[in-house]
């Protein structure tokens, strides 16, 4: 690979090799790289770039990941899963594994991010794509060879409450300890503007001796919500809390 510098006024070309291209993808900590952002790198147009970047994947050097996005090998499939579109984090059943809030192993890495998806299989690692209308309350880590965006834990617990089809309750009950930050939980519940998952959380902290009532009640609506939208609707009414306990806790 080439690229042109001028020196006393006289045009040569001095030669980037792959390595130098690599280390500018470590340096910029580029998790993913997409064609247009390899352009930018080796300041070159965006056909050139293509073919490039295709023999390097051809000698091994780039991993294709989907269509114009690439990974250096050995990537981290969280950095992966994060970075293939963005806003997006780690959340759910995979975000309670990143923070050892479960003892089940997730088959799937779950994503959250604000744009529809398909699935995608890397490595034999299956990511999920869950789609929300808002991503916050996330943070940035580094990892090897770029950032894993995680959730906190506090949002992972309300969006496993919002949608509890993608992280079992009682893998989300059993994650709620005297750790968490209550004012952030209710907070992030709020900002989703998801009443139910703020049921559910009012009352699983209520189990724990923790009672939020008094600051949550005003928000509720007179429905009564499934505790668990993935069991029958059969159970007793708490009226406390406007759900129907269908779920032996």
């Amino acid at each position: 690979m080439y690229k042109q510098k001028v020196n006393n006024g006289v045009c040569i070309l001095v030669i980037m090799d792959e390595r130098q291209f690599i280390n500018k993808m470590q340096e910029q900590n580029l998790g993913i790289i997409t064609i247009s952002a390899a352009a930018r790198l080796i300041k070159k147009g965006r056909n050139y770039t293509a073919l490039y970047l295709n023999r390097l994947e051809n000698r091994e050097i780039l991993c294709r990941i989907e269509k114009g996005k690439y990974a250096l090998p050995n990537t981290h499939p969280l950095v992966i899963a994060t970075n293939l579109t963005l806003p997006s984090y780690v959340s759910f059943l995979s975000g309670l594994a990143y923070y050892n809030k479960t003892t089940q192993i997730p088959r799937i890495i779950q994503v959250v991010t604000t744009r529809s998806k398909n699935r995608i299989i890397y490595e034999n690692e299956e990511m999920q794509f869950i789609h929300l209308k808002r991503a916050f309350g996330y943070i940035k880590e580094k990892n090897q060879n770029g950032y894993v965006f995680i959730g906190e834990i506090e949002k992972i617990i309300i969006d496993s409450l919002f949608l509890p089809r993608c992280c079992p309750l009682t893998e989300t009950i059993q994650a709620i300890d005297a750790k968490l930050n209550v004012e952030k939980l209710i907070d992030h519940a709020l900002k989703m503007g998801s009443i139910v998952a703020l049921k559910r959380l009012g009352f699983i902290l209520e189990l724990n001796d923790i009672d939020i009532y008094n600051k949550v009640s005003g928000y509720f609506n007179d429905r009564y919500d499934l505790f668990n939208p993935q069991l029958p609707a059969i159970g007793e009414n708490n009226a406390r809390w406007k759900l129907k306990i269908n779920e032996v806790i």
